[in-house]
């Protein structure tokens, strides 16, 4: 990524005048800072990760911990979130002062396949080696399952498209992860070729890579092939469908699927009813 790319340089000038000192790096992920995408992929999402020596001058939210910013430049839907150096190093503290996945961040962060470094130290040798990570796949899923909520809470608009796209891809790197320990790649690129060769292994139902190219397809021609609303339903009835039958890295009844939904974040309340109105496929004895 070209740091003179304008809306890149805006960003970090303003980082750097507002908090100067306090800055210790400044990392590109996501996928526009992938160079591996097609060419006509569409960018809009700019994520940006600042580590910073210290969160007290990082103005925060009312209602949490956790500083980030969020904002509109032009068409462009950027987000900031601020880490502590201590934070990044320790998965407790980063707990407290994120709402992201310690093991996703760490991987995104320390391969320079998965982030750009923008500005400042390159601390990806300071971080924790990732084969001594312990991977929460709870941790993992849900944050496909938060996004997925957001596509139904902001209806069959353009933000929902975004929203439920994001929660297939980060579904995609759950099951990368699950399925192969050792794959350790947060690219959409990467994902798709995981999730292709499990579907060859007979690991994953080929549906699973049926959903990835239809994200896929919306992130290059914004258009669904499939009626989104049908899409989205069938989507999270089959990933509900595969907790309940123990495809995936646990098994949980209709009971316990809407209990872990309910206390995740502030709740997961259209999952939660959606879940409530199904016909979950419980397995054979």
């Amino acid at each position: 990524m070209n740091q003179q790319d304008p809306l890149i340089k805006g960003l970090l000038d303003d980082l750097e005048s507002r908090f100067s000192d306090n800055i210790v790096s400044v990392f590109g992920i996501g996928s526009y800072f992938n160079q591996n995408l097609p060419s006509n992929w569409i960018k809009n999402d700019v994520d940006l990760v600042a580590i910073v020596n210290s969160l007290e001058s990082i103005p925060k939210q009312d209602w949490t911990e956790v500083r980030y910013e969020k904002k509109e430049v032009g068409a462009n839907e950027v987000w900031i979130g601020f880490n502590s150096l201590k934070g990044v190093k320790n998965r407790e503290l980063f707990q407290k002062e994120s709402f992201a996945n310690y093991e996703w961040s760490i991987i995104g962060l320390k391969l320079p396949e998965n982030s750009v470094l923008l500005y400042g130290r390159n601390i990806r040798d300071e971080l924790p080696a990732i084969n001594m990570l312990q991977l929460d796949y709870d941790g993992i899923l849900i944050r496909s399952l938060y996004h997925l909520n957001n596509s139904f809470k902001e209806g069959t608009t353009q933000k929902a498209k975004r929203e439920f796209t994001k929660g297939v891809f980060k579904f995609g790197f759950y099951l990368g992860i699950y399925f192969d320990p050792q794959f350790h790649f947060t690219s959409i690129v990467k994902i798709a070729e995981k999730i292709k060769q499990l579907v060859s292994k007979m690991k994953i139902d080929s549906i699973n890579n049926d959903y990835f190219e239809e994200a896929v397809i919306y992130r290059i021609t914004s258009q669904f092939k499939t009626e989104f609303a049908k899409l989205r339903d069938d989507f999270v009835k089959f990933m509900f469908n595969s907790l309940v039958k123990g495809s995936l890295h646990k098994k949980m009844d209709k009971n316990e699927l809407i209990r872990v939904l309910s206390t995740t974040f502030s709740g997961l309340a259209y999952l939660v009813r959606l879940v409530r109105k199904m016909e979950i496929q419980e397995p054979a004895e």
